[in-house]
């Protein structure tokens, strides 16, 4: 009899909209991952339907558990630092706070849940972190347009090759909780908002300086890449306006669908597919337009992160700066510097 090694804790974060994302994730997951392990699979969320719950509750394997963490009581009163637009969802900030809720991890994943997983997840889990907060792939949808390719230079100073998407991270939670950067994120919130891809422009410029750079395998977007040999691919992330549910003709939807239909939700996601009217599709041809002249503007803007952040991450003097001090402690009391709770059950097969 084969022996459990080792116990990999999987981080995902969803609301009730993307619970069939949520599980057909899970699925692939769970479908490619090496037996050898113990999956803890974590779900951060507010207030999730109870059906719901059980339904991806019940696709835990025998190697694998699923927990659902409450944090809606928690993270409300923080809630105003969470800045939102389209189909972004206050779920995404949770992983800020991950390493202060689960202190007991040296290490963690965290996933979309708009992804498939088509390798072993377990290959991330032993990637050596060093001394690097995070590792992960560089943001691939850069390339598609010049001024996307700008952005993170001009209103970040952060090379595109070096901009990192929050998407699939393997992160140093040690190293995350003892450098306190859930406060360090809360202190730029308070002062600084970005309007672009938001929670990863935060964490990109937080963890600038250790961060490692991941092949594209462990995040590849699902658009035609011509630069980029799949034959090792891991992940892949259905992204923007490469979503299998919305569009027709997404590169890699067969694997999407494969898995999507092994699950409870696979008549949700072609329903989805059927009312993504022309309307929807317009709004996103014009978030598409909006997003290329935006990252223009920050780019080129005084104001940018880049050329104000000393200004941004210093005003205020000493006073003020005690006075933030005891800000962050009780922002520590509320997500549970000690340890999660909060929790709305588990399920082990």
């Amino acid at each position: 009899m084969k022996t459990i090694n080792k116990e990999i804790p999987i981080f995902f974060a969803s609301d009730d909209n993307y619970v069939p994302l949520l599980a057909t994730a899970i699925k692939s997951l769970l479908a490619n991952a090496s037996k050898q392990y113990q999956y803890k699979i974590y779900v951060l969320t507010t207030n999730m339907n109870q059906e719901k719950r059980e339904k991806i509750s019940a696709m835990a394997t025998p190697n694998s558990t699923i927990e659902f963490i409450a944090l809606a009581k928690e993270l409300d009163k923080v809630k105003h630092l969470f800045r939102l637009r389209d189909y972004y969802s206050k779920e995404t900030y949770y992983r800020f706070f991950i390493p202060d809720l689960f202190p007991k991890y040296k290490k963690v994943i965290y996933l979309d849940c708009d992804i498939v997983v088509k390798g072993d997840i377990s290959e991330l889990y032993n990637i050596d972190l060093k001394n690097n907060y995070v590792a992960a792939a560089t943001e691939e949808v850069f390339i598609l347009h010049p001024n996307w390719m700008n952005y993170p230079r001009g209103a970040l100073g952060i090379e595109p090759e070096d901009y990192f998407n929050a998407g699939v991270m393997l992160l140093n939670t040690e190293k995350l909780l003892k450098d306190k950067i859930a406060e360090k994120f809360v202190a730029l919130a308070e002062k600084y908002t970005f309007r672009i891809v938001q929670d990863e422009d935060y964490l990109n410029v937080l963890l600038k300086d250790h961060k490692m750079i991941l092949p594209l395998d462990w995040n590849k977007t699902a658009f035609k890449n011509d630069a980029y040999d799949d034959k090792n691919l891991k992940i892949i992330h259905y992204k923007i306006i490469w979503r299998p549910w919305h569009y027709e003709n997404v590169l890699y939807e067969n694997l999407f669908w494969f898995y999507a239909k092994q699950t409870d939700f696979y008549l949700d996601l072609k329903d989805k597919l059927t009312a993504y009217d022309d309307a929807a599709k317009q709004k996103d041809k014009d978030l598409f337009e909006w997003f290329v002249t935006a990252t223009k503007e920050d780019a080129e803007s005084p104001n940018s992160y880049r050329l104000t952040h000393k200004k941004v991450m210093n005003e205020g003097g000493i006073v003020s700066k005690f006075s933030y001090l005891k800000k962050l402690k009780k922002v520590s009391k509320l997500i549970g510097i000690k340890g999660h709770r909060s929790v709305y059950g588990s399920r082990k097969k």
